[in-house]
């Protein structure tokens, strides 16, 4: 078994701090934190439906230290489609809302298993 991660961010409140950090957390380069209750774990993106024009885009996430629900719980968005669609069109976003549901699914078991980890 591996050491538990940790990462050191800086904050406005408390100055540096480090926090255990989530083996599926893809790190935290980028990510604005100003203070500790902005400090949140995010997974990878994962595109929903065809990949090179996806329906939505899911992630794990958990704000720890935030002020709302604290679980690590599935990020999903949907991509902004305002369309006016043939047949064949509205038949292909049918087939990616379908793969979509598919890797929901998926990312739901994932997220089933990770929260169930935490209980240990």
């Amino acid at each position: 078994m591996s050491a538990p991660r940790t990462v050191t961010v800086q904050t406005s409140d408390l100055g540096a701090v480090t926090v255990p950090e989530p083996s599926w957390c893809a790190g935290h380069a980028g990510q604005p934190v100003d203070a500790l209750v902005d400090l949140g774990h995010r997974g990878t993106e994962h595109p929903l439906g065809r990949p090179g024009d996806p329906v939505g885009i899911a992630f794990v996430s958990q704000y720890p230290h935030g002020n709302g629900p604290r679980e690590i719980g599935l990020f999903v968005e949907q991509t902004a489609l305002a369309a006016t669609l043939n047949p064949g069109a509205a038949r292909e976003l049918a087939v990616d809302y379908e793969a979509a549901a598919v890797q929901l699914r998926r990312l739901a078991d994932w997220l089933h298993t990770l929260r169930a980890g935490e209980d240990q």
